[in-house]
């Protein structure tokens, strides 16, 4: 970048070439060269576009869920970004979700101290969490849980199954889910809908 008074050209002001022009009050001009990067594709650069790339496709199918549990089409955006950092394993191209780390919602309700997940017969299968009024929970506070299948990126989220107080609930999940790998979530939120509870991993589990 050049300041200089322009005695020979007299005022210049514009794009010349590369350059840029602009003429202050009090008659110097500034005179700036914009030049391309020299290696604007690094592999800095690629790997960083292509963990983004991957985070994306895969949570991708839980759109949906992230826009209600995070209030907005732009919920996966919070939830990729803390992926990027939490969840994400391996080495370009080989990258991997570490699931367990994926977080479904964000908040301050008490979470539940212990939850455990069991198939029952068929595609039902039930979910049992600790219910003790002791751990500061509410016990009208409603029970929410989520199941990816990963091979189908397909997702359920089942709403208000129960009360936090039951301490259990049984959900049938679809038929052709049969011997396929799943991912489960478990949330609370309060009876208002407005709070919400950190989401917590349950298991991966075959049907």
């Amino acid at each position: 970048m050049a300041l200089f008074k322009s005695s020979t050209f007299g005022k210049i002001s514009g794009k010349h070439g590369t350059a840029v022009a602009a003429l202050f009050k009090n008659g110097t001009n500034i005179l700036k060269v914009f030049r391309k990067a020299s290696n604007p594709d690094t592999p800095g650069q690629k790997n960083q576009r292509s963990k983004f790339g991957f985070v994306v496709k895969e949570l991708n199918c839980m759109r949906s869920v992230f826009t209600i549990t995070f209030d907005g089409q732009y919920g996966i955006n919070r939830v990729v970004s803390m992926a990027m950092k939490t969840s994400l394993t391996g080495e370009y191209p080989d990258f991997k979700l570490d699931y367990s780390k994926i977080i479904i919602s964000e908040g301050t309700l008490n979470k539940t101290a212990q939850v455990r997940l069991e198939q029952v017969g068929g595609s039902t299968v039930k979910i049992d969490w600790n219910a003790e009024e002791l751990l500061g929970r509410n016990p009208a506070d409603n029970v929410n849980l989520v199941f990816l299948n990963q091979t189908s990126k397909s997702v359920i989220l089942k709403q208000n199954v129960a009360l936090s107080g039951a301490g259990s609930a049984e959900v049938d999940l679809p038929v052709n889910w049969l011997d396929k790998e799943l991912h489960s979530w478990i949330y609370f939120t309060s009876p208002n809908g407005i709070q919400y509870s950190t989401s917590q991993y349950i298991c991966q589990f075959k049907l």
